[in-house]
């Protein structure tokens, strides 16, 4: 990655009337990581503080922890857990197990 996420904002803001899918591709096209839903089940979050929460529960469990763990962790109840590793399978970021 050459540009900075900044950089790259800045150029997609210049180029006519972008919106947030533009701005969003321009930084998957530089090669910055970008979780954008398209679609999905009414649970999957869309907020990029839900996605982040997502985020570290799948990092949570990849690093070997129960769901119960989790939410221990998250200081959330496990039920919040299971919604968000649900939305982290659907992303692709649980790795698989053996």
């Amino acid at each position: 990655m050459t540009d900075t996420a900044t950089d790259v904002i800045s150029d997609a803001l210049t180029a006519g009337t972008p919106t947030a899918d533009d701005i969003l591709d321009a930084l998957g096209n530089a090669g910055y990581h970008v979780i954008k839903p398209e679609t999905g089940p009414a649970w999957m979050p869309v907020t990029s503080r839900s996605l982040a929460k997502v985020q570290q529960c799948a990092q949570l469990l990849n690093d070997g922890n129960t769901l119960q763990q989790v939410a221990d962790g998250m200081r959330v109840s496990p039920r919040q857990v299971e919604r968000y590793s649900a939305a982290a399978r659907h992303l692709g970021l649980i790795e698989q197990r053996r």
